[in-house]
């Protein structure tokens, strides 16, 4: 495969491998967490690994879909797994919210966010201007998420909610930078708007992570 020549294309594929890398990271740090031994706090790590996993696999399409060139046939081939990955991302962001808000919640809950998530999916295919569908969808589930944390840590002040408000305002921060595209911007190299959304993206995965990793068991200081 021959690497694509659009400059704002390679800093879009490289960033998505950083980020990509990141979601590795992440997924290593949070296997480690000893607050797993609960098993209230088990599934709240489990469903963030899954949220990070289709995070990585999204970045790791991106990287290919940007980063080389190829037909349109292959690339709209590679976009559809991509889209459905990054829809179960958000769907499980919300389900890691309700697992703190309730402490832990039924394997149906999980399931049916997923199947929510496939659901707007499909509506990308179907619907005009179909990704707008999808950026409706982050917009409403990320905004949930921050209202709740929100509404968490005034009630109960726990310290790990504040990187989590931090990281969800910092995700949707993100996702307004990719939808406000198309442009471009010279920091060095040149990147477009998907390039830079990659590159606020990380900052929100580390936020995250940080406060997905305290030691504390879900439901203390009620």
């Amino acid at each position: 495969m021959t690497i694509i020549g659009i400059e704002t294309e390679v800093t879009t594929a490289v960033t998505d491998l950083i980020l990509a890398f990141l979601c590795i990271w992440a997924i290593i740090k949070l296997s480690g967490s000893e607050g797993s031994k609960n098993p209230e706090e088990a599934q709240r790590i489990l469903v963030w690994k899954w949220a990070f996993g289709f995070l990585f696999l999204a970045a790791t399409l991106g990287f290919v879909a940007h980063g080389f060139e190829m037909s349109d046939r292959v690339k709209d081939l590679l976009w559809e797994p991509l889209y459905l990955s990054l829809g179960w991302t958000v769907s499980l962001f919300v389900v890691g919210v309700l697992i703190d808000a309730r402490h832990k919640v039924a394997t149906w809950v999980i399931w049916g966010m997923l199947a929510l998530g496939f659901v707007f999916y499909g509506l990308t295919k179907i619907a005009p201007g179909g990704f707008l569908v999808f950026i409706l969808y982050e917009g409403v589930a990320m905004l949930f998420a921050l209202g709740a944390y929100i509404a968490l840590w005034l009630k109960k002040k726990q310290p790990y909610m504040l990187w989590m408000i931090f990281g969800i305002a910092v995700t949707i921060g993100a996702a307004v930078i990719q939808a406000s595209g198309p442009w471009e911007i010279r920091l060095i190299w040149l990147f477009d708007h998907n390039g830079i959304f990659h590159l606020v993206q990380m900052v929100g995965v580390v936020l995250l992570v940080l406060g997905l990793l305290p030691s504390r068991s879900v439901g203390e200081s009620e």
